[in-house]
């Protein structure tokens, strides 16, 4: 239409062209009819390009895994763990704007990670600069530990029969950089739709009693039990992606919840994704891809904290045996993933009448400085004595399996002096960042900012509560914004009132970054979007 209006207004402003308007009419109405045709066909003018890709990272071998205090090492697979790849290119030559979004099904990403997958596609994908590879990871707690790390009893203080942490780095970077450049070789023409579903998937896991003081999980049926922490977000951001004839691609599924509900389990596992990988691509097509995302979710939980004696009731009468464990674990996840296809596809009808074929897309990463959380001196004293504590518990493990070996014999030897050492290291990291803060008070992370038409994608590295979420979203100019936590390695960063709780996730040796820095997160992450727009 604006091609049709700015020829009308040069034929009104031509004199000489004025003497043909009769001729000219039907020029225009064919031209808006033509305009109008590609509009609802599909078949797009526009330079927007599409390429997905996904591959399997699942170990073929015993790995450590991530996301408990003891070590795991892994004694099976429940199911393949994936990494999912989008693609997206706007505009054409140099001046074309490009990213590829990479969703991982792992705990975090750490930074040794993002550096080799990033150098890896240098080589391989030279017209796209690093930043413009943008990770998130899912936070199943069933997948390996991936790091630079070469010494397993570095990190657990005994020798363990799994593959290094740095072996897992190298097999799962090659296979994300092919997964990333099969995504970016495959661009096509195609468009884009958005849109907004809810589900119940994640509940706030921190309790409060009468005295104000907060703890994670436990049990709610007690007398002094009060409420519990913090707010919870059943919303479902999506975004459709399609090809030229209109046909569905694929589906970016953004909830504010880790994906934890086999999170104790030793088997390699996606947890519910996987069970809503399946849904979907039953009820959609097998070759539909699917990219998880986590929102802010720092305090929240697939575990239902309050009314569970009711939710085990329920998944009892649908065949199940209990909510957390066995198979009452899987009813759970198969819940989820009904809830979270039903967002899906509750609304697909109205995403495939309102495709955008050529929308505005601008992508931004800055390093942002955040304050530090400072930390006090009887903080330090506190944690470095917790770290006592726990060291004489794990040297005395230490010497009992030296003096009888066939300790090691027993299945699952290694659990408790692999929390012992966890929790003694956990202890003495608060005197290290005490350190630390006084030589760099600010911390510098990444954040990126990705305009798709109207909405727009946020990303912070850190498991952030839903608080900083929400705030992100009441403040954003976007018709809708996905926040994206666990796009780098970065810790919790909790509520002042989380804080003043102390529950996990709020103490000294869980944050790097306090409510201050959070609020510097919130306000430059909204200016950031503000630049996008006006």
């Amino acid at each position: 239409m604006l091609q049709t209006y700015t020829i009308k207004r040069s034929v009104i402003k031509q004199e000489k062209i004025m003497k043909n308007f009769r001729i000219l009419i039907p020029v225009l109405f064919f031209t808006i009819v033509i305009l109008s045709l590609n509009c609802c066909t599909g078949n797009s003018t526009g330079s927007f390009y599409i390429g997905w890709a996904s591959a399997d990272i699942t170990p073929d071998k015993p790995v450590l895994l991530r996301g408990q205090f003891h070590a795991r090492i892994s004694e099976g697979v429940k199911d393949p763990i994936t990494v999912t790849a989008l693609a997206i290119e706007s505009g054409e030559g140099q001046s074309s704007g490009k990213a590829i979004l990479i969703s991982c099904d792992l705990v975090n990403i750490s930074d040794d990670l993002r550096d080799t997958v990033r150098k890896l596609l240098k080589k391989s994908l030279p017209e796209l600069l690093p930043q413009q590879i943008i990770f998130n990871a899912t936070h199943t707690h069933t997948a390996p530990y991936v790091s630079a790390a070469k010494d397993v009893k570095e990190l657990y203080g005994v020798e363990l029969d799994a593959m290094a942490p740095s072996d897992y780095l190298e097999f799962i970077s090659e296979r994300i950089a092919t997964a990333a450049k099969q995504a970016w070789n495959s661009r096509k023409p195609g468009g884009m739709s958005y849109g907004l579903g809810h589900a119940v998937v994640g509940h706030n896991r921190l309790q409060v009693d009468f005295s104000g003081k907060s703890r994670m999980y436990g049990n709610t049926n007690r007398a002094d039990f009060s409420h519990m922490e913090g707010f919870e977000d059943h919303s479902v951001n999506l975004l459709y992606t399609w090809d030229k004839k209109s046909r569905l691609t694929g589906v970016v599924i953004n909830v504010a919840s880790p994906s934890q509900v086999s999170e104790s389990e030793y088997l390699i596992s996606a947890d519910f994704w996987h069970d809503t990988r399946v849904e979907l691509r039953q009820r959609l097509g097998k070759d539909i891809f699917i990219l998880p995302q986590c929102s802010a979710a720092g305090d929240q939980s697939p575990h239902v904290m309050v009314g569970g004696k009711a939710e085990e009731h329920m998944q009892r009468l649908m065949g199940a045996d209990s909510l957390q464990t066995g198979r009452g674990s899987m009813e759970c996840r198969k819940q989820i993933a009904m809830r979270i296809s039903d967002a899906v596809t509750s609304v697909l009808l109205y995403m495939k009448d309102n495709i955008e074929w050529d929308p505005l897309f601008a992508h931004q990463m800055e390093i942002v400085q955040l304050s530090r959380r400072l930390i006090g001196i009887e903080d330090v004293n506190n944690a470095l004595q917790e770290g006592e504590d726990w060291k004489k518990k794990y040297e005395q493990m230490l010497l009992e399996i030296k003096e009888n070996p066939s300790i090691k014999q027993s299945p699952r030897w290694y659990r408790d002096i692999t929390i012992s050492h966890t929790v003694m290291m956990r202890g003495y990291s608060v005197q290290k960042r005490y350190e630390l803060e006084k030589r760099q008070p600010a911390m510098p992370i990444e954040v990126h900012i990705i305009r798709i038409g109207d909405m727009v994608m946020t990303t912070n590295p850190f498991e952030l509560y839903l608080d900083y979420g929400i705030r992100i979203k009441g403040r954003s100019p976007a018709t809708q914004t996905f926040v994206i936590q666990l796009a780098g390695s970065g810790s919790y960063i909790p509520t002042s009132r989380s804080v003043a709780g102390g529950a996990y996730g709020a103490v000294p040796a869980s944050t790097k970054i306090g409510p201050e820095g959070g609020q510097e997160l919130v306000d430059r992450t909204v200016e950031l979007i503000n630049e996008l727009w006006y």
